[in-house]
């Protein structure tokens, strides 16, 4: 029992598994532990052995134990199934779940995460594109229409006026005048005031006057639309509700967690078996974002896709691993001390970080 603890106990500091076969039994039977593809919580490593956050975490415990098991690769999507019908005993990798909770039993949680939401990064020239197509509004363009009539009849208006006057600004010929007045129009629409040029008559002065009012009117009326048009642009580009994710051609991993919940809440979704297969959905054109658990997706870009997509957290959308295992196991006590006690000692966050990387949730 000592030699096993300490064995597991050096693995994990090595991030060494300890092979199943190398325990010793303390119960009939070996325990089937399913498992499946998660990375980090748990994949294979290139000799074909199972290796990970969570395979990291229950070899640890079995060995402390000297339980004897098994491991038994199974889809995501039979989990459930090989627990319920008694045909596995554990699986390390499975997120709380109210739904479930009739169906197994969990442990204790070791590990908070979040759902989230993964879209290819744009480039400079699609960020343009995006904030021309919503600043280019048909909201936009009645403003700045308004703000040249109004340039235009007002320069009118104050050419007729002021062409009595030989020494004003805006005498001389029809063309030189008309260019006078359009350039003081907007210089006082925009309330820049270079003082070049001014109005010399009562009229003209009232008139301009009257102008300074709607200018000032015509400009907050594009300034604050503009605005609005940079905000809209920046929120449908984001997720900042659940629902947000209706606007996507979205893909998720079968079976899990972000799965249920995007069924529940009537989000359709193309399904994959694997996370390899949904990033290749990206490739194909089959989906523009990518639904799933924070630390799986930060893990597999930083790995295989590093600056190519970014990623947001989906609000209401927990996520919380325990071990799920069948009803009835006699082990699950013990197990849930030993886990109580890893989970619980300060340098556990230390040592899933060198996994997840840094967690913050």
């Amino acid at each position: 029992m000592i030699a096993a603890t300490a064995l597991a106990e050096a693995a994990s500091n090595l991030n060494i598994p300890v092979s199943g076969t190398a325990s010793m039994s303390v119960a009939s039977g070996r325990l089937k532990i399913a498992v499946f593809e998660r990375p980090p919580y748990s994949f294979k490593d290139k000799d074909g052995n199972w290796t990970g956050l969570s395979i990291d975490l229950w070899e640890q415990i079995a060995g402390r134990l000297g339980l004897s098991f098994d491991y038994v690769e199974t889809p995501l999507s039979e989990v459930y199934v090989q627990l319920q019908s008694g045909a596995c005993d554990l699986s390390p990798v499975i997120p709380l779940s109210q739904e479930k909770a009739g169906l197994v039993d969990f442990t204790e949680p070791y590990l908070f995460s979040h759902g989230a939401v993964v879209i290819p990064k744009k480039t400079f020239l699609d960020t343009l594109k995006t904030l021309h197509s919503y600043i280019w509004s048909r909201e936009v363009f009645i403003i700045f229409l308004a703000m040249l009539i109004g340039m235009t009849v007002f320069s009118f208006l104050l050419m007729l006026v002021e062409r009595k006057h030989v020494s004003g600004h805006f005498s001389g010929p029809s063309m030189k005048g008309l260019g006078s007045a359009l350039w003081f129009s907007a210089v006082t629409m925009t309330t820049v005031g270079y003082g070049d040029k001014t109005p010399l008559s009562v009229v003209g002065r009232l008139i301009t006057f009257f102008w300074m009012l709607v200018g000032v009117l015509l400009i907050a009326l594009f300034t604050g639309t503009v605005a609005s048009s940079i905000t809209t642009a920046q929120i449908q580009n984001g997720v900042v509700r659940f629902d947000d994710l209706s606007r996507f051609h979205l893909g998720c991993l079968e079976g899990s967690r972000m799965d249920f919940l995007l069924r529940n809440r009537g989000i359709p979704a193309i399904r994959y078996t694997g996370l390899d297969g949904g990033f290749e959905g990206f490739k194909r054109g089959e989906i523009n974002a990518y639904a799933g658990d924070s630390v799986t997706l930060e893990y597999w870009m930083t790995h295989n896709a590093p600056g190519k997509f970014q990623i947001s957290l989906i609000p209401d959308s927990a996520m919380i691993y325990a071990f799920a295992t069948r009803h009835h196991l006699p082990q699950l006590s013990e197990i849930n001390r030993e886990l109580l006690e890893i989970a619980l000692a300060p340098d556990w966050r230390s040592k899933a970080e060198r996994w997840t990387g840094p967690l913050s949730f």
